[in-house]
């Protein structure tokens, strides 16, 4: 008797499993997203990991300067606050100007992020020029403070 009981449960167990596993071949995948999942590029895990330790070095780099002001920790804070923000900016640019909004055209977007870059290069050099041809950018901040 209870070998009987021993065949049958184990019969509709695998009959089961037989049926679950022809079932989902036959089944299309449910999903509900907009969009095809596309390959990435590049290691976004090395890029996360570079804007945190950023995005840490700044808290020391903003500070520090007003402590001790020297050349070297003006463009230390100037590199690291136009890093931070190209980063943010390139972030959006790429999310809100995309090819999908251009008909798959990449022209725009890729003019978009060109600019980007030129922005911030733009933005550094200027900073650069300003912190070792006038007083430089942390005293320029700490001369508006004693207005």
């Amino acid at each position: 008797m209870f070998a009987a009981r021993m065949l049958t449960n184990s019969t509709l167990r695998t009959t089961n499993s037989l049926v679950r596993t022809s079932l989902t071949r036959q089944l299309p995948q449910l999903s509900f997203a907009t969009s095809t999942a596309k390959q990435s590029s590049g290691d976004h895990v090395k890029m996360w990991t570079a804007e945190r330790a950023v995005s840490i070095a700044q808290i020391p780099a903003i500070l520090i300067p007003f402590l001790h002001t020297t050349p070297a920790t003006d463009a230390l804070f100037c590199t690291l606050a136009v890093l931070h923000s190209h980063w943010g900016i390139e972030a959006i640019v790429v999310d809100y100007i995309r090819p999908s909004l251009f008909n798959g055209s990449t022209v725009i977007p890729n003019f978009c992020v060109a600019l980007v870059w030129a922005l911030s290069a733009f933005t550094l050099g200027a900073l650069y020029y300003f912190a070792y041809t006038d007083v430089g950018i942390i005293n320029a901040i700490k001369m508006l403070w004693k207005l």
